[in-house]
């Protein structure tokens, strides 16, 4: 339920961020450079993964940066709130500094300090059993320091953040601006300790994947999430102390172990149930809050989840019948939906997925309910929601290829968020005042294609619902599920074809805080921060002056969903480019985006293949080749298909396929550096992209010494 997740079995992960944070935008701020500059010397490991294991995955194209100066959106006005009266407390808690699970950058101005803080399992029991909570804080060094910093309320629940933590405070900077910013696990999750991981389900997933038949899949994952549940008891894990309310209690002592008497928190969607909890339970300590992708606490997840998603899927087909264009390029897209889920659920089809994070080759199943499951997965990722249409009807029409791809990209999510920490929150809080009656008509309630095969009994019994009844912990007080009302300054965002907290949740959450602005974001899914810049942009606003409306011009030039039609191709351009660092010149495609250090991206859609990348590193070009082979997991390993003179150098050039798609590799040396020129093109497309990119390349590129 995270700003990176996609479905409730499927967990919540890290969103293509996490399956590549080196190469999140870093152009702007300090900390971005400085990140960004530990990261310029591993261009293979971002060639490994953006060209050989996520292919057009989203996160290897930078957010579009929004034009500053059109007319700002006004945000919702609100009613009033009642305050709620300050508690007096005293620290006990202490931040534990150690070493950072990932490598700082030398030389920059914040200090990034790791540790932990260790607070009680239940903080009902102060003297009892007594958990770590992982921690990373970002400390600004400058004199221009606010004194209030800026929290980061992972989703989930129990999603991994602190091992990412870097990325996410390059990629967030314009959100925090020059406070500190603060990342930690919550407790069970990531390198929190204990952390309720359940690899049983992981393994299942996996093993699984050739299974058609849903009852089978769900009873099979019912049974690795309870043998996970034993497991975790017998390690002497109280998984009633693993709630919400909780978690609140440890924002607090995170805070006061860290001296701050305020701070801001930020939280996206679970992030944002708990955000709201904070507020109520600690009101004293909030300066202000900025909550995208919102669940209202008096809102279930589970039991409404079958609307949501569903009027989520066909408000975008509804977008595509109202587009001139989409609805010419793919028309009557509902009937041609619901023919292509019937049609494979009663007929599945083989194919072959790819785990982006290792590159491993799985034989799977195309079911309909896997097609309803990736569309769902399409609105959680805004960069790949102009692609349904287009992957709706190459299915259709027998070709796999795409929807593949998207199905993929699942893979990398299975293990992102621990497990036994989400539905240990989720039995405690989520079911509170809701029924089986509910959840059966809800879902009856949905068309039978977007419902799925699983029979309603077995839903039951082995869905979410069953799995509460047997997790066996602690309901929360019925007082956790009445609305939030509050005087905290509070900025909601949310977006337009979000499958599990829609607009109209972040509206009635917003209504009932008095100082709140709403805002929502055309065209974009679940993910409203991590794909948006403008987002991130109006959320630092906030920050820096929450008693008004942050300036928000950018979200008007927003131009909501832009569908992927059929390819028109563009002759592309090469152009000068110079590059001082690694002391070389040569050319790049101009009007490609520039997704990292020494890499660009063509990015016509979140699955565009092209990418083009050239560096100079010390060394051979035997040793350049070797690291390249190894990252890529090039076996066998390619062997040269000719040696000639281009331009300045004698180059080695190498070609050979990843995932359909073929790449052009030229190698070469002046006895200080290795040079090297990388072109990975759409099949169709591979001939004009080697003549009008690749070789210009390599004639041009040429020592700067």
């Amino acid at each position: 339920m995270s700003w990176y997740s996609y479905d409730f079995l499927d967990n919540d992960g890290v969103h293509v961020n996490r399956i590549l944070p080196e190469i999140q935008e870093m152009r702007s701020g300090d900390f971005r450079q400085e990140v960004e500059m530990k990261f310029r010397r591993v261009t293979l490991e971002t060639l490994a993964l953006c060209i050989g294991l996520v292919i057009g995955a989203g996160s290897c194209v930078p957010v579009p940066v929004p034009t500053p100066d059109a007319a700002s959106p006004q945000p919702s006005k609100t009613i009033l709130a009642t305050p709620s009266a300050p508690v007096p407390e005293e620290s006990v808690f202490e931040f534990e500094e150690g070493t950072c699970p990932f490598q700082v950058p030398s030389g920059a101005s914040r200090e990034v300090q790791c540790g932990f803080v260790t607070v009680p399992e239940d903080h009902g029991n102060p003297a009892g059993p007594t958990i770590r909570l992982a921690v990373v804080v970002i400390r600004n060094a400058s004199s221009a320091r606010p004194p209030d910093p800026v929290m980061l309320l992972a989703g989930g629940p129990g999603e991994k953040v602190v091992a990412s933590a870097l990325p996410l405070a390059a990629g967030f900077a314009s959100l925090y601006g020059e406070r500190d910013f603060i990342v930690f696990d919550q407790r069970g999750a990531g390198l929190s300790e204990p952390a309720l991981d359940c690899p049983e389900f992981t393994q299942m997933r996996f093993e699984t994947l050739e299974v058609a038949e849903p009852d089978v899949v769900l009873k099979a994952a019912f049974d690795s999430l309870m043998a996970c549940r034993e497991r975790l008891v017998k390690q002497g894990i109280n998984l009633s102390a693993y709630n919400t309310a909780q978690n609140a209690a440890d924002v607090n002592a995170i805070r006061l172990a860290l001296d701050y008497d305020k701070i801001n928190l930020f939280g996206g969607s679970y992030g944002t149930l708990l955000a709201q909890a904070v507020m109520r339970n600690h009101p004293q300590v909030i300066r202000s809050a900025a909550m995208a992708s919102v669940l209202p606490l008096e809102k279930s997840f589970i039991v409404d989840a079958s609307i949501v998603s569903s009027k989520a899927i066909l408000r975008l087909v509804d977008a595509c019948a109202a587009d001139k264009d989409c609805n010419a390029a793919y028309p009557n897209l509902k009937e041609v939906l619901f023919k292509t889920i019937e049609r494979l659920n009663a007929n599945p089809v083989p194919v072959t997925l790819t785990n982006p994070l290792d590159g491993k080759d799985y034989q799977a199943l195309l079911t309909g309910d896997a097609v309803v499951g990736n569309l769902r997965l399409l609105l959680y990722q805004t960069e790949v929601i102009p692609v349904m249409p287009r992957a709706t009807y190459d299915v259709y029409n027998g070709d796999y290829t795409l929807m593949t791809q998207l199905l993929s990209r699942n893979l990398a999510f299975y293990g992102a968020s621990s497990l036994g920490m989400q539905y240990s929150v989720l039995c405690a809080d989520d079911l509170i005042g809701r029924t089986q009656q509910e959840y059966l008509a809800n879902r009856a309630s949905v068309p039978s294609q977007l419902a799925g095969k699983v029979s309603p009994e077995i839903a039951v019994k082995y869905g979410p619902l069953g799995i509460c009844q047997n997790w066996q912990v602690k309901q929360a007080d019925p007082s956790v599920k009445r609305p939030l009302v509050s005087d905290i300054p509070t900025l909601v965002l949310t977006g337009e074809f979000d499958p599990v907290t829609p607009p109209e949740y972040g509206q009635l959450v917003a209504g009932k805080l008095r100082n709140s602005y709403y805002f929502n974001l055309l065209g974009a899914g679940h993910n409203v921060i991590a794909t948006s810049e403008c987002a991130r942009q109006v959320a630092g606003a906030f920050f820096n002056d929450p008693t008004r409306a942050p300036e928000a011009a950018c979200i008007a030039t927003m131009p909501g969903v832009v569908f992927d039609l059929p390819a028109r191709t563009t002759p592309l351009t090469p152009k000068p480019y110079s590059d001082p660092q690694s002391g070389f010149s040569g050319l790049i495609p101009e009007g490609w985006k520039e997704a990292s250090p020494a890499t660009w991206m063509r990015g016509n859609t979140a699955l565009d293949p092209a990418v083009f990348i050239q560096d100079a590193q010390p060394g051979t070009a035997a040793a350049l080749f070797d690291s390249l082979v190894a990252q890529l997991k090039l076996d066998p390993r390619p062997k040269p298909i000719r040696r000639a003179e281009a331009g300045n150098f004698t180059w080695d050039f190498y070609t050979f396929d990843r995932r359909g798609n073929p790449v052009d590799l030229a190698l070469a040396e002046d006895g200080k550096k290795a040079y090297f020129v990388l072109l990975m093109s759409p099949k169709d497309e591979h001939d004009a992209l080697y003549q009008q990119m690749f070789m210009p390349a390599v004639e041009a590129m040429a020592s700067l010494e």
